[in-house]
């Protein structure tokens, strides 16, 4: 598996991006935006979505194994980049424990 870099900037007070931070993270892994919604919902060809639920940037992830993971709009990109990386790196059967 190749090595993944992300540089993910912080944006200027007042000019928060929304998810955008993630969407373009996860973007940079493989993950394609879904042809109806390209900037709220992501998949990964692992089963795993990623997907923007509200305007105050509370997003989720359904994971291949079937767990949901919700996460509160104050949630820092970091976080929930790992977890949306590591639910598709997981094989079908398997949930994360969280």
């Amino acid at each position: 598996m190749p090595a993944l870099h992300l540089v993910i900037d912080h944006p200027e007070p007042g000019e928060w991006p929304g998810r955008l931070d993630v969407i373009e993270a996860l973007e940079a892994a493989g993950w394609v935006g879904d042809q109806d919604m390209p900037l709220s919902i992501l998949r990964h060809r692992s089963g795993a979505v990623y997907g923007v639920l509200n305007e105050s940037d509370d997003s989720g992830l359904d994971c291949p194994g079937g767990a949901v993971i919700e996460f509160p709009g104050s949630t820092p990109t970091v976080v929930i980049v790992a977890a949306c990386l590591a639910a598709a790196a997981l094989p079908e059967t398997e949930t994360p424990n969280v």
